[in-house]
Formats: structure tokens, sequence, C-alpha cells
């Protein structure tokens, strides 16, 4: 897209008291889409629905344009138009798109599906010229063999029945009180509303004249006979103009009386005329050079000479049709001052007069007071600064010095200061008839009432000397450096600093205000403001209008103006504090560029207020091409919000429209959603906002793109939904949206899954079963060379130690029988002979013990309840003995370290715990079988239930080491006074003689299916 801008040097307006002029072309602005940049070539119509789509009928098909791109209508898949050549172009509020083609012939267009009227549906032959539509919904066409009416249902051949006089008609037009004008070949005619009969003028018109009606409701007509002018209630005799005369009479091709009543022509070779004042032409009376039209012609950015349609959409753009592109007139809604060269379109000094503002370049300055023409005032230096205090005083900086004048008088303030001056950074006068002042590299000082200097202890972390200077009404001095502002009490004892680390994250500091909106801090990285103690900042990668602001103004309503990078800022007072509310927060804010008339952009480079409000209320910016002010009550809001679509939705090379019942190919994942806002109007300044639902938690700041993209979508249900803001700040109310689910591909489908994460349990049961068989394995390894070992050892006692005390018991016997039987020593010796008997006999069952048997786990319960009964036997202590499911044979060791392990916990209950109560529980579950101790005695502090803890005490460690000799959980629970608790746990792998898990049909977690209670107390 190319812009072109034309800039005519005028007064602004004329001396004070002349009538106010109509505007001119000079106070428009232009934009130009030529072919190069990708406009279609040949536009012959143009048509827009209310708020919507501009529609271009060109001789290559039919495009819309929404400011951005320029599409050609979607047709729905096999249907097309029969001609691209289009002449004619309607566009009604239902939508419908009726088109006329070169060739002939009509077509409809709805929802993308095309119907067809030729001569055998009652149109005339040849080029379909012109269709209109009246009040009562007829549609009527002109071509070149007739003119023919639409009542719905079918098509009608006007003719003598209707008293039309011509066999062909040229042009149609629907006036504002429902009469429809015909330009015939030689003859104008009209029809009065619910009528079928043509009144018909008298004058004689040539072909292909064009018609239009004036806002007072005269109806103007351009033929090459007599030009153009509005006709008279009168018969006019016919004026035809002379072959070789060279007047310029005005020739249009098209007319249009824009909504601030100026006439629009657009003229074959020349290009676009233009009269402000066509209420000022006579009836009758056809235009000439003296009328004063304006001419836009390709010198200026037309994108050709060729322009035929004319257009004013309903936001107030005229638009403009060439067969080189399209153009587009906009009326500005800031002043500029022209009085100014072009070597003095920069570096201005702005600073408050009693009557408008002073304005300094160079040794220049002018005072601007509108609607006065500029007055210059006298200069003596180049002005560096030029500020208006609070007292009316006027403090100005150059290459001399600095200086206050006040009533009249001048007067040098910081004499000492005389050197180096052009080093000012910034100046802010105080109210008590003083001034802050920044050096550059020398720091910040004050200027006296008096004159008197003194160097003010102000530093930044960043430099010493501030950027920015600024007096809040209460004042308070606020200084800005590079990353940095420093605040300065009223009382001037106090300074408080605000950083990265207060939220201050705008940058080098260009701008401050304190004003009743807030405080406000503006640098080349966003707008900061403050709350309460801290920054919160507006970042202008978010949004670049908020970047580079050199210039911050609040006019009288109470709204704030920014003079930044990208233009001119409004924001509603009512509107800040939503601003700043969060990295998602909508932003309402108005933006004003060159389409509204600025000059470039904020000064930059000039270390003063490019923004200032003066005493009428007019607010004056200084940009780096000029100086540009405004009224803000003259400014009106555009309160219609843009409609918004979504066009389609993208899957690499395949699209798709919207549809409420749109799904996409399996497994697709990446997608692009293009939507738009249907008017052509400030594109360049239109906002967006979207958010997919369950893949966005918030509304989403679109880009330049129109565009949004996602990647790595999953299966499911989406919506997609977006919303706009026009150049004003208003923003749609009704969201776009597109619906569209991803179906789940075989690896993603919920049964796919299911399957997987029953394999992946599988899996993780038979790991687990494996790693039990190898852990049951190592126990069982364990086991049996421990098995082993004791056989070993049982041999070796058995064949020593047993057979050689045997051997010796037999050789006493055999001794002691030789004594006599009263002697005393025989008897003793027997005695001992019969306890040694017990000994061998114990030690032969102990060697039968190590030869380990299966055992049934039973007898297990049954050794531990006989070894509690022999415990509790003497004491006042009730024991108890349960059994829970069904006894399984165990491993023989395992056996006997579960009992030697229990009885140890027994023996320390009745010995230290001084129980009511102790109970043993064993229960045999499939997994495991479950070993419990309890008792309700004294119970253990923390410290004496860590294993070896005491010295001497070894029962709790050897119980861990049999437990962890099986592969089995131990757990001691005790609190003082609260009993005890032993738990065993050992894998049904190492304990059960079968081995492994063993299903019971009759188990369930906790029940106890089969199991015996035993209780007893011994006196």
């Amino acid at each position: 897209m190319r812009v072109v801008r034309h800039w005519l040097l005028l007064l602004l307006l004329a001396a004070g008291g002349a009538q106010a002029a109509p505007p001119s072309l000079a106070e428009f602005s232009h934009q130009a889409w030529t072919v190069e940049e990708g406009a279609p070539a040949d536009v012959w119509t143009l048509a827009q629905a209310p708020s919507a789509y501009l529609w271009l009928g060109t001789g290559l098909g039919l495009y819309r344009f929404d400011g951005v791109r320029f599409d050609r209508y979607p047709l729905r898949e096999g249907q097309r138009l029969r001609s691209t050549n289009i002449n004619a172009l309607l566009v009604l509020p239902s939508g419908d798109i009726w088109v006329g083609l070169f060739s002939g012939g009509v077509v409809r267009l709805r929802d993308g599906m095309v119907a067809a009227f030729g001569q055998q549906e009652g149109l005339p032959g040849g080029r379909v010229l012109r269709l209109a539509q009246t009040p009562d919904g007829a549609l009527w066409a002109a071509a070149e063999q007739g003119l023919a009416r639409f009542d719905g249902r079918r098509w009608q051949r006007i003719g003598t029945g209707w008293n039309y006089p011509d066999a062909g008609a040229d042009y149609v037009f629907a006036d504002s009180q429902g009469r429809l004008w015909v330009a015939g070949r030689e003859h104008l005619a009209w029809l009065p509303p619910h009528s079928q009969r043509f009144e018909v003028r008298h004058e004689k018109i040539s072909r292909f004249a064009v018609l239009a009606e004036e806002p007072g409701g005269r109806i103007w007509l351009s033929d090459s006979r007599s030009g153009t002018r509005p006709l008279s209630d009168k018969p006019m005799p016919p004026s035809p103009l002379p072959e070789n005369d060279h007047q310029p009479f005005a020739r249009a091709k098209q007319l249009l009386f824009s909504a601030d009543g100026s006439l629009w022509l657009s003229e074959a070779g020349v290009g676009v005329r233009r009269l402000g004042t066509p209420a000022a032409i006579p009836a009758g009376r056809s235009l000439n050079a003296s009328d004063g039209l304006e001419t836009f012609t390709p010198r200026q950015g037309l994108p050709s000479a060729v322009a035929v349609p004319l257009l004013q959409t309903a936001e107030g753009e005229v638009w403009v049709g060439t067969n080189n592109g399209l153009s587009s007139f906009r009326r500005q809604r800031l002043k500029t001052v022209g009085e100014l060269s072009g070597a003095q379109r920069h570096g201005f000094v702005l600073a408050l007069q009693a009557d408008g503002v002073l304005a300094s370049h160079s040794a220049q300055a002018l005072l601007l007071d509108p609607p006065h023409a500029p007055t210059p005032q006298p200069a003596r230096e180049r002005l560096r600064f030029a500020l208006r205090a609070p007292d009316g005083a006027l403090w100005q900086v150059d290459a001399k010095g600095i200086w206050r004048e006040h009533q009249g008088l001048r007067q040098r303030m910081g004499s000492d200061l005389a050197e180096g001056l052009l080093n000012v950074l910034a100046l802010a006068p105080d109210r008590q008839g003083g001034a802050w002042l920044s050096i550059s590299g020398r720091g910040v000082f004050y200027v006296g009432p008096t004159g008197s200097l003194r160097e003010a202890r102000v530093e930044g972390s960043g430099a010493s000397s501030p950027t920015v200077i600024t007096i809040g009404p209460d004042e308070t001095v606020w200084f800005g450096y590079d990353d940095e502002a420093v605040q300065l009490s009223p009382d001037r004892k106090q300074l408080r600093r605000y950083g990265s680390g207060e939220g201050l994250l705008t940058g080098r500091t260009t701008a401050i205000h304190s004003g009743s909106a807030g405080v406000f801090v503006a640098g080349e990285a966003g707008l900061a403001r403050l709350e309460g103690s801290r920054f919160s900042t507006l970042s202008a990668e978010r949004d670049d209008s908020f970047g580079h602001i050199s210039g911050i103004v609040e006019s009288a309503d109470g709204n704030l103006w920014l003079n930044g990078g990208r233009g001119i800022v409004q924001l509603q007072a009512a509107d800040i504090p939503a601003l700043f509310a969060g990295a998602h927060a909508k932003l309402n804010y108005r933006l004003l560029n060159w389409r509204d008339g600025l000059p470039g952009i904020a000064l930059q480079a000039y270390p003063s207020p490019t923004a200032l409000r003066d005493r009428r209320g007019r607010l004056w910016f200084a940009t780096n091409r000029g100086i540009a002010w405004l009224h803000p009550a003259t400014l009106t809001r555009y309160e219609s919000p843009p409609a918004v679509e979504v066009q389609h939705l993208r899957v690499g090379d395949r699209v798709y429209r919207p549809d409420p019942r749109l799904a996409l190919e399996p497994g697709t994942q990446n997608i692009a959603i293009r939507y738009t806002a249907l008017t052509p109007a400030d594109a360049d300044r239109m906002r967006f906002r979207y958010r997919l639902e369950g893949v966005d938690d918030d509304w989403q700041d679109a880009d330049f793109r129109r565009e949004a993209t996602y990647a790595n979508l999953g299966p499911g249900d989406y919506r997609f939904r977006v919303i706009a803001a026009n150049s004003d700040g208003v923003w749609s109310k009704d969201a776009a949206e597109i619906s569209f689910t991803l179906p789940p591909t075989l690896v993603q489908s919920r049964p796919f899954i299911a399957a997987c994460v029953a394999l992946l349990l599988a899996m993780a049961w038979a790991t687990y079963r494996l790693r039990a068989r190898n852990i049951a394995a190592r126990v069982r390894l364990r086991l049996e060379a421990l098995h082993g070992e004791r056989e070993r050892i049982a041999r070796e006692l058995h064949d020593t130690l047993l057979q050689g005390t045997q051997g010796l018991i037999v050789h006493v016997q055999g001794l002691i029988s030789r004594l006599p039987e009263h002697e005393p020593v025989r008897k003793r010796i027997e005695e001992v002979l019969d306890r040694a008997d017990e000994v061998v006999l114990e030690a032969r069952e102990r060697v039968l013990d190590l030869r380990a048997t299966a055992l049934d786990g039973v007898l297990l319960a049954e050794r531990l309840a006989q070894a509690g009964r022999d415990m509790a036997e003497g004491r006042d202590t009730v024991f108890r003995q349960v059994s829970l499911g069904d006894p399984r044979p165990l491993q023989r060791i395992a056996s006997d370290e579960l009992y030697s392990l229990a009885r140890e916990a027994l023996t320390n209950a009745f010995r230290h715990a001084q129980p009511r109560q102790v109970e043993i529980e064993i229960a045999f579950h499939s997994k495991e079988l479950v070993l419990r101790i309890r008792d309700d005695g004294v119970g253990m502090s923390p410290e004496q239930l860590v294993p070896g803890a005491r010295p001497g005490h070894w029962g709790l460690a050897g119980m861990h080491e049999r437990a962890h000799l099986l592969g089995a959980r131990l757990s001691v629970t005790s609190r003082p006074h609260a009993g005890t608790e032993v738990e065993c746990r050992v894998p049904a792998a190492a304990v059960y003689l079968d081995g492994y898990e063993k299903p019971s049909g009759n188990e369930l977690p906790g029940h106890r299916t089969s199991g015996r209670r035993r209780e007893e107390k011994r006196p």
C-alpha cells in the first residue's frame, strides 16, 4: 500500500470575524492502493452495505476490500459467474449482491450461491450500466437495450406502457423522495412513488448521462451536451457545447454529494474534482472555471486519471475507483499551521501565551491564535526552552542565558551559568517565581525568584542530570532519568526513587505528567502510572501506540492526550484505570495520525514539551514536520463498533469456511484462522483481540496480520472468538466466532488410549510379578542357603556332640554300675546322668528343628499361642490370640524366624510394658502374611523405637534383622502410656510353602474370612 499525502500551504482560517470557508481538499488526507500494490485494475463500480465490506466491481471480477486485503467474492464449490467483467453493482441491506455484467445480464449473489438472469428472464439485452432499488423494494436495471424492473419474482421490461420514452437506459437513480430517475439515450424521465407512469422532462440529454441528489433535494445531471448542472424546475432550452469549446466545463463520469454537502466529480482524463459550495450554483447553470472547483490528479497521488466510480462509506470516507487502483479521501481532524516553510517544519519550541501559543524556530517566533492569522514575534536568539510559569511569567533559555519575562520586564536569571547553556536538558518554573534546571553533565540547579542560583543534590542511578523535570499541582517535583524517576516532596525534604523494582519499566524518560488523572511517566518503552507506592507500566511491546511519548497534556474534561511515535493518543479519564489493570486488559483509546492531518510524529530529539493546552482549551502538538492543533470539544466520536468476521480456517493448503458442524481431519494439530473487520475505514488503526477457548486463558492482543495461528492442538471441541476496535477505541459488542472439532486419530481415540492404559497396567503388573518372583527367588535362595547351613550344623552336632555325649553317658553308666547301691555318690551320679539324658534329648530336638520341613500355619499360630500362655502364667494380664484367613503351609525357616520375631515382641510386652492386655494376630492373606503383636502398656518413647539406640538392648534390632532376612516390612508404633504395636508384613513368596499369591474367593479386604480367638487369663 502506498500512502500519498497532500499538504497545501494555505491559511487555516480567514481573519477574525470572517465567515468560515468550507473545507478544501487540503484538509483531506489521501490514501491510494495501486495495481502494483495488489489492488485490482479497472474498478468500474463501488458499493457498500452499512458498516460492511467495500465491494469493487471490476473488469476482472467482484472483489471485497477490508482496508488491508483485496479478496475475490467467495463462491461456493461448483458456483461461478458467467462473466467477470462487471459494470454495475448494488448491495442490499439483506446482504444480497446484485451484479450487472458488461456482456449483458444480471447476477444475484447470496451466501456464495449464484442466480443468473438474462433475456430469457425478461431482461433487455446489451450492457447493464446501472442498478437501483426504490423504497417499495423493486430493483431497476438500466441496460443498453432497455429498462427493466424486478419485483422479487421476475423481471419486467419497461416501455411505452409506463410512458418510458427511450429504447435504452444509461442510468437509474432513486432520490430521497422515493422517485426513480432514469437517464435514457435522449430523455430524462422520473417515476413518482407508487406510480406506473414516468414523467418526461423536456430538455434533451446526451448518452451516458449521470445523476445525483444534493442534500437540499436538487437533482444534478452531468452529460457531454451541457456539462454538470443542477436541474431547474422550469423547462430549460438545450445548450449544447460547441465542438471547439475549450472552456473547462466539468463533464462527470460520476457525481457524488458527500455528507458535508460538497460535490465530488470523477472526470475522464483529469481525475477527481470537488466543489465545496454546490448550493451556490443557480439551477440550470453548468459549472465553469470560475466556480472554484478543486482538482486532484495523478500528480497529487491519484492512481490514474481514468476515474469513474465514487462512493462515500458509512464512516464518511470518499472512495474513488480508477483503472489502476483505488483511492480514499478522509476529512482531517487536526489543523496544521501552513505558514511554516519547509525548513521550519521541525524543532519547534512551544510556550503558552495569553492568547494562543508561541511557536519558535531558529530566530523566528510566531504567535498562533486561530482563527487569527499567525503573528510574527520578536526573537533575539534561537530558543532552547520557553515555558509559561504559574504566575504568568515566560521563562526562556537561549544561547546567552536564562530569561524571565513578566509584565513587560525581561530579567536575566542565574548569571553564573552563562557558558554552556545549550546543554540545558530540562526546565520547570514553580509557583514561587523560581525554576528547576537540569544541565547535561552538571546536575540539577534551582534558580530563585531574584535570579540566585544554587545546586540541588538530586541524582538518579543512571545519570547525573535528568532529562525531564515536572512540577505537579501539589508542588511535588518529578525528575526523569534514563531508567528511573525521582520524586521530591513539596517541603523539599524527602526524595523517593522509582525504578524497575517499583514497576517503572519505561526506559529513558521522555515526559512526566502530574494532574487530576494521576502521575504518569512516559519513556521510549512505554507509559507508566503511579498507583500507591508502585508504578504500573503499559509496555510499548504490547501496543506501540504507547512508545516514544514526548508530550503529555490533560484537556479540560480530564482526558489525557499523548504525543508519541505513532501519533496522538487520547485516553478517556474513565478508561485510564482499566488500561493498567494487567497484561490482558482491554485497551480503550483513540489514535490520531496522518489520516487526521498530523504532520509526522512527536518530536523526539528536542528536550521541550511537545504538547500543551492553551487558555481557550485547544491542544497543541509539536511534531518532526510541523505543528498541529485541535479543540477536543469539536471532535466527533464514531460510536458504531466495527463488525468483525471470521473469514476462514486454514490447515496447510486447505481452506474451511465457517460451518456449525465443521470437523477437521483427524490428527490436525496446526491451524491458521483468518479474520477481519468488515469496514475498510481506518484499517491501519483497527485493533483486534482474540481467544481460542480451550487454549487461551484470556484475550490475546493481535498483530497486524489479521490471522491467528495455533500449533500442537489436541483432539476436542474448540471455539475461536474475535473482537475489534475502531480508531476511536469503540470495541465490538458481539464477537465473531468459528467453532470446530478436531477428531482424534486412532492412536488418539479413547478406546486406543484405554487399550494402551490397560496394556501399560498389564505390563506393570507383569513387571511387578516378575520382580516379585525375583525377590522371592532371592529370598528363597537366601533361605535355602540358611537351610543348608542349618542342616550342616545339625549333622555336625549329631555326628560329634550328640554321639560323643551319648557315648560318655553310656560309659559313665557302665562305671556307676560297679558301685554299690547304697553308695551316696552313685545316687548323685545317676541324677546327673538323668539330667544329661534330658540335655541330649533337648539337643536332639534342636537338631531335628534345624532340619526344616513344611509347617502348617496352624502350628505357627498354636506355637505362638502356647508361648503367650506360658508368659501370661502367673501375671494379671489377659492374653488373646487371633487368626484370620485360611492357614497355609509355611516354609519352616520363615516360620521359625516369624516365631522368633513374635516371641521377642511378646517377651518385651510381658516384661517391660506392664500391660493389662496383650494380643497376637496372624492374618493369612493371598498376597502376604501379616503378624501383629499389640499391648496396652506403658509404651515407648521415640528414642526407644530406634533399633540399637540403648546399649545392651538388641531385641528390637534383632526383630528388624529377621524381617530383613525374610524381605518383610516391620513397623513398630508406640507412644508413652498408649501401648505398642509391632507389625510384620511378609510377602507371600517369602513365607508360603507354595509361594506367590494365591487368590482366595472368600477373602474380602478388611474382612475376617475365618479365624479363631483364644483368650486366657492366668491369675
